[in-house]
């Protein structure tokens, strides 16, 4: 009997795909020319316009995966998920969600249990 190759039950998460960075063409100056550029300034804007450029796609990104997440907080019938440092709470005035995810550092080891403080 040949062996089969194993198949997940599982299907594939959506994870956003990176932004490319895209570079705006730039010209040089030619000799003779009248209006002389100020290669610097014009480099920093090009620089910060494709930085902009990539700003703008992560927020269009950003939103999708914000309304993914409250959409599947609503289907669980969750206001507020707590665990291993993720923390998701609906704010029900504005209908959005906050997340906060800790760093590893924060993360409570083995040895020592997470304390509850309340404040």
């Amino acid at each position: 009997m040949a062996d089969k190759a194993k198949r997940s039950h599982h299907k594939k998460k959506d994870s956003p795909k990176p932004v490319a960075k895209k570079t705006i063409p730039r010209q040089t100056s030619l000799p003779g020319m009248g209006d002389n550029k100020i290669q610097a300034i014009e480099n920093a804007a090009m620089d910060y316009a494709e930085i902009r450029d990539q700003r703008q796609e992560l927020t269009t990104q950003e939103i999708d995966l914000k309304k993914r997440l409250l959409d599947l907080m609503h289907k669980e019938g969750k206001t507020e998920y707590k665990r291993d440092g993720i923390s998701v709470k609906i704010v029900v005035e504005e209908e959005t969600v906050k997340v906060r995810v800790k760093e590893e550092s924060d993360l409570p080891t083995v040895d020592e249990p997470e304390v509850a403080v309340e404040a």
